[in-house]
């Protein structure tokens, strides 16, 4: 089936890029794999549920009903397929399965906004029953109002840890402490960064102000060390870390017992569809790791795919909306339905926006810019692949036997070959690979993502053949070459 334009991913970039879109004159069709749009900062309750605490909702919530509400009076240019999951990618052509059900698009524009997933720190105990990250302790909150634990310790760095925090406080958790591993970043010159961006600002106080109402501790330049348990997390160690490389500092340890401890490292964007359409991809350490090289328009470098919001660089939900308008006005000026001089004046306000938003980026990053002292955490039984059950004292065999990046590691150790195809492996190896050899992360390389890149029944691509597909429609390999 051909199309003029389809945008994968409803998040808060994907609903920015086909509502632009549809109010610039051209169809689209919207591919997502939930069952409701917002992606997981505006996530939906599911279908059956009602939240009837306006408070419990909170800020984000409303933010996404304004936007969703823009979407909806986009018209009927718009097709959602929710519960949709894209398999495979070869350029502009797509594989898709929902359900038992598959097929093929051939957008004419494609707009990839596949959101981030949370970056795995692996430690002692990180795969214990009662670990979580910080994406997954929220998903049980927001969209069920689940509470996932009885007394919870939260550690990693960035502003997500103070949200999850006050989430938690919310549904009934005791959070005995919030362990940020980087250093404050408040000083008289944050001010001029964050200068204009009032609502960020009240954001922050907010969620700072939550903590201290509610007497959870902040400590900064603190990280967990390990978990303990036999069947489930009871008991957490902690300690301090090193302010300039992050490396624990074990001879002050502390133990403290707990049910649920959440973890939240930042964000690793998504990248498997732009590489499996054969995007050039750099390294950019403080937006996640490895990213699709872009235009201002976010244009990448193969033809008519555009790539906007947490997986192309992440940057959070108010940079993705202006990216995926960006997109979304571009697509249409290409198609021929909108004015090259109206695009610029639709582009105008989000350019200015995405400015004024790189400053705070910035000064994040001061504060969160993930350091090698992380890759000390592991010990050498400390599990480095879930899927495969792959160990760091195998990773650093592979090394000895002269393995240089994921790609050696791979076929060494079976490291990354599970379901998740290196999504929780992938990123802390590269900072394990780099730390064991004084490299940089990039240099360690990546592992290639494979089709269908999401679990999917053998019987659900059959039927896809049984229609007249083709195997070249299901690409067989990534444009990084043999894996």
């Amino acid at each position: 089936m051909t199309t003029p334009l389809v945008v994968v991913g409803g998040g808060p970039a994907g609903i920015a890029a086909a509502t632009e879109a549809a109010k610039a004159g051209l169809g689209c069709t919207l591919l997502d794999e939930a069952a409701r749009l917002g992606g997981q900062i505006y996530r939906q309750p599911p279908y059956g549920f009602r939240i009837t605490d306006g408070h419990a909702r909170g800020r984000d919530y409303a933010r996404g009903e304004a936007l969703r509400a823009e979407f909806a009076a986009a018209g009927e240019r718009i097709e959602v397929r929710p519960n949709t999951t894209v398999v495979g990618l070869c350029g502009r052509e797509l594989t898709w399965v929902s359900g038992e059900t598959s097929g093929i698009l051939r957008p004419e524009r494609l707009i990839l906004a596949t959101g981030a997933y949370d970056r795995p720190v692996p430690f002692p105990g990180w795969t214990l029953p009662g670990v979580l990250t910080a994406g997954g302790a929220q998903a049980l909150v927001k969209t069920m109002r689940v509470r996932p634990g009885r007394r919870a310790l939260v550690a990693g760095t960035g502003p997500l840890l103070l949200v999850v925090a006050n989430q938690l406080h919310r549904v009934g958790v005791e959070v005995v402490a919030v362990l940020e591993v980087g250093r404050p970043c408040w000083s008289p010159l944050a001010l001029g960064k964050v200068w204009g961006e009032w609502e960020l600002v009240k954001d922050a106080w907010d969620y700072w102000r939550g903590l201290r109402r509610a007497g959870i501790p902040l400590r900064f330049n603190h990280t967990v060390f390990a978990a303990h348990g036999r069947d489930e997390v009871e008991a957490v160690t902690y300690g301090p870390v090193d302010p300039e490389t992050w490396r624990p500092i074990r001879e002050r340890t502390q133990k403290i017992e707990v049910d649920l401890l959440v973890v939240g490292f930042g964000f690793v964007p998504n990248t498997e569809l732009t590489e499996l359409a054969g995007c050039r991809h750099e390294y950019a350490h403080d937006v996640g790791g490895w990213i699709p090289v872009r235009t201002t328009r976010m244009e990448t470098t193969v033809p008519g795919v555009f790539a906007v919001g947490d997986g192309a660089a992440v940057a959070g939900a108010l940079v993705a909306i202006e990216e995926g308008r960006i997109a979304g006005v571009t697509a249409a000026e290409e198609a021929g339905t909108l004015g090259s001089d109206e695009a610029v004046r639709r582009r105008a306000p989000s350019f200015a926006r995405l400015r004024s938003l790189a400053r705070v980026r910035r000064l994040l990053d001061e504060m969160s810019r993930i350091r090698p002292g992380l890759a000390e955490l592991a010990t050498s039984e400390t599990l480095a692949c879930r899927c495969e059950e792959v160990s760091i004292a195998e990773v650093n065999d592979a090394l000895q036997q002269g393995a240089r990046d994921l790609q050696a590691i791979k076929l060494l150790t079976r490291l990354g070959m599970g379901p998740c195809q290196g999504r929780n492996c992938g990123p802390s190896m590269a900072f394990h690979v780099a730390h064991a050899l004084g490299c940089a992360p990039q240099d360690a390389g990546r592992i290639n993502p494979r089709p269908p890149v999401k679990p999917v029944t053998v019987g659900t691509l059959a039927r896809l053949y049984a229609r007249g597909g083709s195997a070249a429609r299901v690409p067989t390999r990534a444009s990084g070459g043999p894996g």
